[in-house]
């Protein structure tokens, strides 16, 4: 997921001064993040007096993502004071670049070895209700959530097979009529992160911290978990205990879940068959190895609806 990024300095010397001004000091950088997929800035920055903070920034000149930017920054400032996130100081769009600040948080990204501590914050954000002002999922997802729709309809479902032959088995209008019902099987009233992965995280001290809330909206409270598996599973996590076991989904209507994890299986593979983004060269073959993750487990979990030719 490396991609090469922006730096502080980068940033155009006018909005280095707000920033510095809204942090009442002058700001160096001491870290670039690693990781992420797109190239805007994600620094850490110091003050005179050793105070940290962490920038974010995008110019729309260098990227296509920059209104995610700003669509961040507006939903930074709608989170619930209880939602477990870095607090948004102060952020600035001139019409060319978005500028963020927030307060530091000091900690690392989780790994699997955390993944109890991950799972209380997930449980936690679950249950957690989303400002009204946000979108509901449906909305958020409604174009990304088409994938088995759009192979049925381009026609091009023999190639995707090529591509996948774990799909040999399966119909596409057995996939594309149970993804039809996602927004059903997801709707609630819930805070929703949208884009929930350990790279959204920072364990701390005191917990888990969530971050990158460009996304959010409302929907079901286990919703960023069914999510959140094709990640885990590319990591060896047994995803089928996992929710099994977890307080958001081991009580959840299992037809539900399953016709969410069919979506997101649509979204990977589509999306995964894509040409890269030029700043993101990595994302298709992240999004393969999600899709290959997840359509293990649903053939395992689901072998009536990935191996049913009627």
């Amino acid at each position: 997921m490396n991609v090469t990024r922006l730096r502080w300095t980068d940033i155009p010397d006018s909005l280095r001064s707000r920033a510095e001004a809204a942090a009442a000091t002058p700001l160096r950088e001491i870290a670039s993040a690693p990781g992420g997929f797109t190239p805007g800035v994600a620094s850490a920055v110091a003050g005179e007096s050793g105070a940290r903070f962490f920038v974010k920034a995008i110019s729309r000149e260098t990227s296509g993502v920059a209104g995610s930017y700003r669509r961040e920054a507006l939903l930074a400032e709608a989170l619930p004071p209880q939602v477990p996130s870095p607090r948004l100081l102060w952020w600035h769009d001139d019409g060319t670049w978005i500028v963020m600040l927030f307060e530091y948080v000091d900690g690392r990204t989780p790994q699997i070895a955390d993944l109890s501590l991950v799972m209380e914050a997930v449980a936690a954000l679950g249950v957690t209700p989303g400002p009204p002002a946000l979108p509901r999922v449906a909305d958020e997802y409604a174009d990304d959530f088409h994938g088995w729709r759009g192979i049925a309809a381009d026609g091009s479902w023999r190639s995707v097979v090529t591509a996948y032959p774990e799909l040999a088995g399966a119909s596409i209008e057995v996939l594309a009529a149970r993804e039809e019902h996602w927004s059903r099987a997801a709707a609630g009233t819930a805070l929703v992160h949208g884009d929930l992965r350990l790279d959204n995280m920072i364990l701390t001290d005191d917990g888990v911290r969530i971050v990158d809330w460009p996304n959010a909206c409302t929907g079901a409270g286990w919703f960023d978990l069914a999510m959140m598996t094709a990640s885990l599973a590319m990591h060896g996590v047994d995803v089928e205990a996992l929710v099994g076991g977890h307080p958001l989904t081991r009580d959840v209507d299992r037809e539900d879940l399953d016709t969410v994890l069919v979506a997101a299986a649509g979204l990977f593979v589509s999306r995964s068959l894509l040409p890269p983004p030029p700043t993101a060269p990595t994302l298709r073959d992240f999004q393969r190895a999600q899709a290959e993750a997840l359509l293990t487990w649903l053939a395992d979990r689901r072998p009536d609806i990935l191996s049913d030719r009627t």
